[in-house]
């Protein structure tokens, strides 16, 4: 209502305007057409601007459910990790101690545009600094990855500009904001770094790495591509498994089935994390009922690849991911280390692969970390960004600088002083900081 006012009191003096321009001088006469010429220019990009409106609970996003995934698979950020699904149940997992900043932009005709969901938490923002953070949901636990924006293709750049704007007019809400594990050709992040630049917004970008593996046509094309030492390797403990036992794998199909498999993943990986004298990632109670909750959405559409490998009736490995828009991604696993040596683990991606392969599946994604299991599948390298900003001149921009400074001093002194004075330094002087990776570009 406000922009429609707006533009209308322009017009609307649209009179007054002439008899004034027919009075004035010339330099005066210049100087009032740019003006209005301004104000039309202001008003038409008002006009054809996104709405942004703030959700605050997930019961006022209830009504996005039927929308949610048709505006996700119109996107250029088709992920399981972004779908009304996995973010529903994420949510009803961690955002106890969360806020909720769901921001929605729609376009003068009233449809949906583009959903960021955002949420807010009081945390540290840099060495002895505490303030409000902004993250996308699923972030900081339970797995996410390839987070995003879900704006509709060819709308990013208008998204990116109206959330911004939203962002400025609500300064008092947050101090920083935080995107992880965001695609490296992702065009919301390109918009993004381009605006904030332009906007002169403090800007951080870190990048890190994950493998994911093009699935040719049939499995002997893709054993072929593994190098020779692995390939043979993996042909033995494959013979050694099916010599000694009566080897099955199934796959979770059924809600019925899904609690005993996920009890058999959960013990099969606390048990390998225990020889490392540590609980594993399901050690805590809300991340086993984010995985029964998420488990079973994705089984209900048909999305959950859970599966499992017996010998002998008794499960030894399991393997818990999901295929989505064509790609298979890899979340979990677990194998009982009394059967190490048969490389069970190894062996059921092998298997899963195989059946991926046969149903037409492209890629066999690792999802982010760049562990050594992963690189013997000679897979290709996927680049994540870290997008950490904050207002100019603000108090999130200061925590920025200060922990950029505190880590890269860290990295200079621990290059260059004994290891005897590092740690003592380290232990009385140096002051804390988030750590944060190599940072790729730094701008004010």
């Amino acid at each position: 209502m406000k922009m429609l006012i707006e533009q209308s009191s322009v017009e609307s003096k649209g009179l007054a305007v002439d008899q004034a321009i027919a009075h004035a001088s010339d330099t005066s006469q210049e100087i009032l057409q740019a003006i209005l010429a301004n104000a039309a220019k202001a008003a038409e990009n008002r006009a054809v601007g996104l709405h942004v409106s703030r959700l605050a609970s997930w019961d006022d996003i209830a009504g996005l459910e039927h929308t949610w995934n048709k505006l996700l698979a119109s996107s250029a950020s088709r992920t399981v990790f972004l779908t009304w699904e996995w973010v529903q149940a994420w949510w009803r997992a961690f955002g106890s101690t969360r806020h909720l900043v769901l921001l929605t932009c729609r376009d003068a005709g009233g449809d949906l545009v583009a959903i960021v969901p955002l949420q807010r938490t009081w945390e540290n923002i840099g060495p002895r600094m505490s303030g409000w953070m902004l993250r996308l949901v699923g972030d900081g636990i339970g797995g996410s990855e390839n987070l995003d924006w879900i704006v509709r293709r060819g709308h990013e750049a208008a998204a990116v500009r109206a959330v911004l704007d939203w962002l400025e007019e609500n300064r008092s809400e947050w101090d920083t904001l935080e995107l992880n594990t965001v695609p490296a050709h992702s065009p919301v992040a390109a918009a993004l770094r381009h605006e904030l630049a332009v906007r002169r917004w403090c800007l951080v970008v870190h990048e890190s790495s994950g493998y994911f593996l093009r699935l040719p046509d049939n499995w002997e094309t893709c054993r072929a591509s593994l190098r020779k030492n692995f390939r043979s390797l993996l042909a033995r403990r494959i013979r050694k498994l099916q010599s000694g036992f009566a080897v099955q794998v199934r796959r979770c199909e059924t809600l019925e089935e899904l609690p005993g498999c996920l009890e058999q993943l959960f013990l099969l990986h606390a048990k390998r994390w225990q020889l490392r004298g540590q609980g594993g990632s399901f050690a805590l109670q809300q991340k086993r009922s984010f995985y029964a909750e998420m488990g079973k959405r994705l089984l209900e559409r048909g999305w959950l690849d859970f599966w499992l490998l017996e010998l002998d009736g008794k499960t030894v490995a399991a393997e818990f991911g999901f295929t989505y828009d064509g790609m298979y991604s890899f979340l979990q696993a677990g194998f009982d280390p009394d059967y190490w040596s048969y490389g069970v683990g190894r062996v059921l991606r092998a298997l899963i692969m195989q059946e991926l392969i046969r149903r037409g599946v492209r890629v066999y994604d690792f999802l982010g970390g760049e562990d050594d299991y992963k690189r013997q599948w000679n897979p290709e390298r996927s680049t994540y960004l870290q997008i950490l900003c904050a207002r100019p001149i603000s108090r999130g921009a200061l925590s920025i600088l200060l922990d950029e400074a505190a880590v890269r001093t860290k990295k200079w002194l621990r290059a260059h002083i004994p290891n005897k004075l590092w740690s003592a330094l380290k232990q009385s002087y140096l002051p804390a900081s988030n750590d944060l990776p190599h940072s790729e570009e730094l701008s004010i």
